[in-house]
């Protein structure tokens, strides 16, 4: 499965069903940067979405395939859903807003036009600070990659 191919999919999905959301993780990287190297598709959402979000995605044949799944550090919680072809795999984490600061992201996340629709991705700066609160090895070298781009 495309990675890319798949997001498509899920973004005219969640805009058919009017889920508000932002693109985070390794492939907003691609779209402020440059690409990177991901396996999975991150999505942040507002809590009240999450039905619609399990709806939009059972659509195109994603199952929720782990118990959710709240992180200490940052109290988010996480909704893994999965789609299998034959041997193939796509991995889709959605993120809960769970707190102002992630509900401001989506507000503020960049809304971009294409062919089949509106894609809606996070902001650089609110990516950057995302990624400080993961703060993994990964995580510290997009920063670097994002930050290195403004100058």
């Amino acid at each position: 499965m495309d990675l890319f191919e798949e997001f498509f999919k899920i973004a005219r999905q969640f805009d058919k069903m009017h889920v508000q959301y932002a693109l985070i993780g390794g492939i907003a990287m691609a779209f402020h940067d440059e690409p990177r190297f991901t396996k999975d598709i991150d999505f942040l959402v507002l809590p009240e979405e999450l039905e619609k979000v399990r709806k939009a995605l059972k659509e195109i044949e994603y199952f929720e395939s782990a118990e959710p799944w709240t992180f200490k550090s940052s109290g988010v919680t996480l909704h893994r859903f999965m789609k299998v072809d034959g041997e193939r795999h796509m991995i889709i984490d959605i993120l809960l807003a769970t707190n102002e600061r992630h509900r401001q992201i989506i507000k503020r996340c960049i809304e971009d036009e294409w062919k089949d629709g509106v894609i809606k991705i996070i902001s650089k700066q609110d990516l950057i600070w995302m990624k400080q609160q993961r703060n993994s090895d990964q995580d510290r070298v997009d920063i670097r990659t994002l930050n290195n781009d403004e100058d």
